[in-house]
């Protein structure tokens, strides 16, 4: 393999910590002391071009399109909070974040090493990850997040999944599965098992 383009001396002493392309284009984030994310043409792969950059406080480790106009981040804000954006992406030249939560008293959450922990279904109008002590389920309804749910978490577990089937959600742990209704999130069912080694 050979090298076809590369943007130089972008955002010297940060590292990337997200990426999503879509398309001819690509978004990414680094992360220092600000938030830059930028949005990047490839449409000439032997000439990317910098469209936009933004820079915020703390840094999304998960980026996902959530609609045509819309990216979903998932990271941490610089109190350490989990924190979710929303950036409109509508203008590729002036990229901004649309709206913003914190979500306090949670530090950690698997979406943030591992894209298979969250779910996003925008048709829905789904947004669900794990917490340490909570799987939350939020909807992004007229430029805001709206938490929808915060349901308790039974054990600490490495594998947390959420999935629906019509009209209910499962919550999956290493060692129980439990189901809620998708209007209320109350919940229906709960069954455990042991884990094997």
């Amino acid at each position: 393999m050979s090298v076809a383009g590369k943007i130089e001396d972008l955002a010297p002493g940060e590292r990337i910590y997200s990426a999503r392309f879509d398309g001819d284009i690509a978004y990414f984030v680094t992360y220092r002391q600000t938030d830059p994310l930028f949005c990047a043409d490839l449409s000439d792969p032997e000439n990317p071009v910098i469209l936009s950059e933004l820079k915020i406080p703390g840094f999304s480790e998960y980026l996902h399109k959530f609609s045509d106009g819309l990216l979903l981040g998932i990271g941490k804000h610089d109190n350490g909070f989990l924190k979710l954006s929303m950036f409109n992406t509508s203008d590729k030249t002036a990229v901004y974040e649309e709206a913003m939560e914190i979500i306090r008293g949670e530090y950690y959450s698997e979406a943030s090493y591992d894209h298979h922990a969250v779910l996003v279904d925008s048709e829905k109008n789904l947004i669900a990850f794990p917490g340490s002590y909570n799987y939350f389920v939020y909807s992004y309804t007229d430029g805001a997040f709206k938490r929808l749910a915060a349901l308790p978490l039974y054990e600490y577990s490495y594998y947390t999944r959420g999935l629906y089937i019509g009209e209910y959600l499962y919550v999956c742990t290493s060692g129980r599965i439990t189901s809620y209704s998708l209007d209320g999130f109350a919940h229906c069912d709960s069954v455990t098992f042991d884990v094997q080694e």
